[in-house]
This record gives structure tokens, C-alpha cells and sequence, in this order.
């Protein structure tokens, strides 16, 4: 099985997390936190990967990156 990149980061401006990854093609997506971003994500990756007529072997495995600058309180 060959995982499914995802490179999360933090966007302060809009307060959201993005999301997007070179192994699906179309993949752009937002969520307020990081649970709700991985609930799309399961909606999205397996849809985008049919979509774009790439393999689909389920279960997928998914490698999520998550980026967020931190400043000191």
C-alpha cells in the first residue's frame, strides 16, 4: 500500500488549517481544526483519487503533515 501524502498548515490570517497534497490532484481544503480537517479528508482523498482515475486501494493510508508556526505567549 502506498500512502496518501497530505501536507496540512496553518493559515493565521483566515484561522483555518489547508490542506493539499501532490498525490491528489485537486485536493484544497479548510477546516477550524485538525479533527474536522481529517473528517473531510476521508470524504475527499478516496473521491479525488476515483475521480482523477488514479489507484484506490482501500484501506488508504494516510501520512498527514501538519505545519503551524508558534510564537511565545
Amino acid at each position: 500500500m502506498t500512502p496518501v501524502r497530505v501536507r496540512a498548515f496553518w493559515d493565521e490570517e483566515a484561522g483555518v488549517w489547508v490542506a493539499e497534497s501532490p498525490d491528489v490532484p485537486g485536493l484544497a481544503t479548510e477546516a477550524q481544526d485538525l479533527d474536522g480537517l481529517l473528517l473531510k479528508l476521508r470524504v475527499m482523498v478516496p473521491e479525488l483519487l476515483e475521480e482523477n482515475g488514479l489507484p484506490l486501494a482501500l484501506p488508504l493510508e494516510l501520512h498527514l503533515e501538519a505545519r503551524q508556526a508558534l510564537t511565545p505567549a
